[in-house]
């Protein structure tokens, strides 16, 4: 590809990879940090990348890629303390620590990747077209 069609076409990959990431991403949250922490930003001046900034969501790359099962215990507490229950039901349950099952994870960018390969010739189509 000449360089000017190769940089669009480019471009247009990694917009469709964030696209689909962040749509991907975003049925994992309940507040959005996951999805809004996702970004698309430029490396050089032909390439792109598509990444979470770990800065807003830290867990993004557990959700990502999964977890074994494991113990979780309080850092600087002597009890772990979450929300228990819905509406005027709502607790606290205290413990010592918790025993995760574990997480087998969705490579949403994996998968956003792929889809971006998948468009490739459709891409190259349209930027040859002046679209």
């Amino acid at each position: 590809l000449v360089p000017e069609v190769q940089q669009q076409v480019l471009k247009g990959m990694a917009q469709v990879a964030f696209d689909t990431a962040q749509r991907q991403a975003d049925t994992h949250t309940q507040t959005g940090q996951l999805a809004r922490s996702l970004q698309l930003k430029p490396v050089g001046e032909s390439a792109w990348s598509v990444q979470h900034d770990l800065q807003h969501a830290p867990h993004a790359l557990f959700v990502h890629w999964g977890t074994r099962p494991h113990i979780i215990k309080p850092k600087d507490k002597k009890m772990l303390r979450f929300p228990s229950g819905q509406g005027a039901g709502t607790h606290f349950v205290f413990a010592r620590f918790v025993k995760h099952p574990g997480y087998k994870g969705d490579p949403w960018l994996v998968q956003a990747a792929d889809e971006a390969v998948r468009q490739f010739d459709a891409l190259v189509r349209r930027v040859q077209a002046g679209g």
